[in-house]
C-alpha cells in the first residue's frame, strides 16, 4: 500500500474522445476534510461542441470516503442531461449497518466502495496490493465485485510527455448480495459504466502524484477515451 502521496486539494482536468473527436469535459476534484481519514471527491462532467446540441449533459458526482478502508460514506449525484434531471444522495449509517437514501434503507457490510472510491483505492496502492483481489462496490443500491487486472507497466503519452504507468482492466460483476433500486432511471456514465459486455481499462501514474492518467470503455462497439490534460 502507498500511503501520504495525496494531500490537500488536487483538481485534475480530462477530455474524453470518441473516434479522436472530444465530446466531454470532465474535473475531478479530490480535497481534504476537517477529518484527518475522510476525503471528498467530486466528479463534474459536461458535453462540449456538437454533442452539446444533440445531448447535452452537465452532471456532478460527489462521494465522501474512508482513505483506510476507501469504504463509500457519503454519495451525492446531481444529473442534468437530455433525459434524466434528477438528484440523489446516500449516506452510511454505522450503527445499523446500512445505507439510507430518501426514504430506502438497505444493508450493507463496512466494505462498501463505490466506483470513484474504487478508482482512488488503486491510486494509493501498488499493483502488487490489488492485483486480482475482489472488491465490494454499490452502485445505486445494486451490489458489485470488483477487481484490478494490472497488465504492464508502460509509457503513457501524457500532452508530449512519455509518463510511467501501471495499466489494469477492471471486472465488475453483479454480487450475491440483494439490490435496491433507488432511481427508476440512472444517468449515461452509472448506465455504462455497469454494463455486463463493457470492457473497462485504467491507466495509473507509477510513481510521483499517481494521477489517473487515461481511462478507456469499450461498449457495444464504441470506444471512450478520458486523458488528463494537465501534466
Amino acid at each position: 500500500m502507498i500511503t501520504g502521496s495525496i494531500h490537500g486539494e488536487e483538481i485534475c482536468h480530462y477530455t474524453v474522445s470518441i473516434w479522436s473527436i472530444p465530446i466531454v469535459e470532465i474535473t475531478m476534484t479530490r480535497s481534504d476534510t476537517d477529518e484527518d481519514n475522510i476525503r471528498e471527491l467530486e466528479f463534474r462532467t459536461k458535453t462540449i461542441l456538437i454533442l452539446s446540441l444533440f445531448f447535452p449533459v452537465d452532471n456532478q458526482y460527489k462521494t465522501i470516503y474512508d482513505i483506510s478502508t476507501f469504504q463509500m460514506l457519503q454519495y451525492e449525484k446531481k444529473v442534468d442531461q437530455k433525459n434524466v434531471s434528477q438528484t440523489l444522495n446516500i449516506s452510511w449509517e454505522e450503527k445499523d449497518s446500512l445505507y439510507h437514501s430518501d426514504k430506502t434503507k438497505y444493508k450493507r457490510t463496512p466494505d462498501f466502495h463505490n466506483i470513484f472510491s474504487l478508482m482512488m483505492r488503486g491510486r494509493n496502492s501498488d499493483w502488487e496490493s490489488i492485483d486480482t483481489k475482489w472488491w465490494n462496490v454499490d452502485q445505486e443500491g445494486f451490489p458489485y465485485r470488483v477487481r484490478y487486472l494490472w497488465i504492464d507497466s508502460v509509457s503513457v503519452d501524457i500532452n508530449g510527455k512519455s509518463i510511467l504507468a501501471d495499466h489494469y482492466r477492471i471486472d465488475l460483476v453483479p454480487a450475491e448480495e440483494e439490490p435496491t433500486q433507488l432511481v427508476d432511471i440512472t444517468d449515461v456514465f452509472t448506465w455504462g459504466i455497469a454494463l455486463e459486455e463493457c470492457i473497462r481499462q485504467i491507466w495509473i501514474e507509477k510513481s510521483g502524484e499517481r494521477r489517473i492518467l487515461r481511462g478507456e470503455v469499450k461498449v457495444k462497439g464504441i470506444t471512450l477515451i478520458a486523458e488528463i490534460k494537465n501534466d
